[in-house]
């Protein structure tokens, strides 16, 4: 099958900026939207390789406007405080018509990071100190000790999104915010764990962590909601926990001592923001790329509602329903496309690593984000009453067939 560019838009990447302060009127032109970044490593771009977007571009071209970034690698939300404090920035503040900011997960991470580094040994990855010291303590005694570590900080910060709420609309009454989720970037399907041998209680003590750790993040993204809830005018919240729920591995890269965004992830982000500011944004080549070079086996773990935003921002080339050789038509030579793969899915054949997204949109006549036994038989069926038949007949018709 035809496989489409993946040549990502140029002219948006000059006008990211890095975590510096630069006055807003050097670079943006009055008909231009301004967007403000503001937050820690993720509006950072920390982790990302060269060539590789962060989500902060694929607002800027979504919105047809440029960007300031203030984010900084580690920032807590006592240090975003900072950052509005200083008159450095007021410009950028007071000029932004979108405000994006990420901020949180280093004032709960840090001291769960303190908390474990004392127990790592020379040599060891974070994740490597985490799964010995979970088997070596149980999840009881970890929660025990990082109940204690968490307990000022998380209230502070909890405290913290209200006054960054209050200085920012102090600088710019017109600004419209959004708060992005955190999130746990260690999630993984349970199956992940079974495949690697983990035992019952090592999988039993991981989500009973998991469980902790996510209870933790969402009393911070709780005080988020509240101040949306309070001024909905103003604030907007990205739910980027649940835009990443069940795929904590699939948009996070683990690397020696940090957990930060895949491209993908930053896309999925991007999503998420858009869908919080809500109809003024278009669709960019830039989702298009990202999708059409994502596989099957990763398409299947991104949560449909995440892919259904990306999809809705993504300006791809059409594919035909059922088209999945790309002949411009749909007949049976599709159909029994669709039954081979299928098949070596079953068979546990590697074939959905090598499969790329546009197959996916022509053979998935369901929408479920799958190729299941349904895909071949709906083509199939389609085939048979648009040509051989010559009864023209809907999608529609086909798959939910009146009763």
């Amino acid at each position: 099958m035809q496989h489409f560019s993946k040549k990502l838009i140029a002219a948006f990447s000059a006008a990211v900026l890095t975590a510096a302060s630069v006055p807003a009127a050097m670079y943006v032109s009055a008909a231009e939207k301004k967007i403000l970044i503001l937050g820690d490593s993720i509006s950072a771009g920390y982790g990302l390789a060269a060539g590789e977007s962060g989500y902060y571009e694929y607002l800027a071209a979504s919105l047809g406007g440029t960007v300031t970034n203030l984010a900084k690698s580690g920032a807590t939300t006592a240090d975003l405080l900072a950052v509005l404090d200083n008159s450095a920035n007021a410009a950028a503040i007071s000029g932004a018509d979108y405000i994006c900011i990420s901020i949180g997960s280093n004032d709960l991470m840090q001291p769960a990071k303190s908390y474990f580094e004392e127990y790592a040994k020379e040599g060891e990855s974070m994740m490597d100190t985490l799964r010995r010291t979970v088997k070596e303590q149980g999840a009881e005694t970890i929660v025990t000790g990082l109940t204690r570590a968490l307990r000022t900080p998380r209230s502070t910060a909890k405290g913290n999104y209200a006054v960054i709420g209050q200085k920012i609309l102090a600088f710019n009454p017109d600004a419209e915010i959004i708060f992005q989720t955190i999130y746990n970037p260690f999630e993984v399907p349970e199956s992940f764990l079974t495949e690697r041998k983990y035992s019952a209680n090592d999988i039993k003590n991981y989500n009973a962590l998991l469980t902790y750790v996510t209870n933790n993040e969402e009393q911070l993204n709780n005080a988020m909601r509240d101040l949306a809830k309070n001024d909905p005018d103003h604030c907007k919240v990205a739910d980027i926990m649940e835009a990443f729920a069940g795929g904590g591995w699939l948009f996070d890269k683990i690397l020696q001592k940090d957990v930060h965004p895949t491209p993908l992830g930053h896309a999925a982000i991007a999503a998420s923001v858009l869908d919080a500011i809500g109809g003024s944004a278009a669709k960019t080549k830039m989702f298009g790329n990202m999708l059409d070079n994502l596989t099957l086996a990763q398409c299947k773990y991104i949560p449909a509602a995440t892919a259904e935003k990306m999809q809705k921002l993504s300006d791809s080339p059409d594919v035909l329903r059922g088209d999945v050789d790309d002949s411009g038509e749909v007949t049976n030579v599709d159909a029994q496309s669709v039954v081979t793969v299928y098949a070596a899915i079953v068979a546990g054949t590697d074939i959905e690593s090598q499969t790329k997204y546009p197959y996916l949109r022509g053979a998935d006549v369901n929408g479920d984000m799958k190729i299941t036994a349904e895909d071949p038989q709906y083509i199939l069926m389609y085939y048979v009453a648009n040509t051989v038949s010559k009864q023209p007949t809907g999608w529609d018709a086909i798959i939910t067939p009146a009763s």
